[in-house]
């Protein structure tokens, strides 16, 4: 039977609380059902596997970094919204690196819908992109490059790659993004060629 007033919606936000607090690696069902006082087995009074629990937690990962980025592209263009983009998506893989991991480990996850839900992530970057004139596979092309840059430094800083240089990472992160603009522009000209 059900506890009283556990719900499928406050399981879920406790696994996220959890994960964003203590840490992707450290998150299990056993931990999950300790922290609402249930034993494991009752979680599937509200969930059907596991799966569901995490696919659930990777569309909140998603919709998150998603209207992060819209937030910042709002009312921009071209080289000032690829900047507030980057600086949106830089910022949430920094600030909530949980959320981020689970974000990452989203491909491996073998459910047709929370692949499909990964566009999401990809929309903005090509909404972005659309105020260039570009062919639509210079856009395929460039939005991977994009997300390779960000998600490059995101990685490489957290893993302590670019300790032994004392030069801002920061600055780095926006040269790289100049540069960015700059490889839009050229594709721009390239296209209209």
């Amino acid at each position: 039977m059900a506890r009283q007033g556990l719900t499928r919606a406050y399981i879920i936000q406790t696994a996220i609380d959890m994960i964003e607090s203590e840490g992707l690696h450290s998150f299990s069902l056993r931990e999950l059902a300790c922290r609402l006082h249930i034993k494991a087995a009752s979680l599937y009074n509200h969930i059907q596997s596991s799966d569901e629990l995490y696919t659930e937690i990777g569309y909140y990962a998603i919709s998150e970094l998603k209207k992060v980025q819209l937030s910042a592209i709002a009312g921009k263009e071209r080289s000032e919204a690829v900047e507030a983009l980057s600086d949106a998506y830089y910022r949430f893989g920094k600030e909530r690196p949980e959320i981020y991991k689970v974000i990452l480990s989203l491909p491996m996850v073998k459910n047709d819908a929370i692949h499909k839900a990964g566009f999401d992530i990809v929309e903005p970057i090509m909404t972005v992109l659309s105020g260039y004139r570009l062919t639509e596979e210079q856009k395929m092309h460039l939005q991977r490059v994009f997300r390779s840059i960000m998600h490059g430094f995101i990685l490489q800083e957290e893993a302590g790659c670019f300790r032994q240089y004392s030069v801002d990472v920061e600055e780095s992160y926006r040269m790289a993004v100049r540069g960015f603009i700059l490889l839009l522009e050229n594709s721009e000209k390239e296209a209209e060629i």
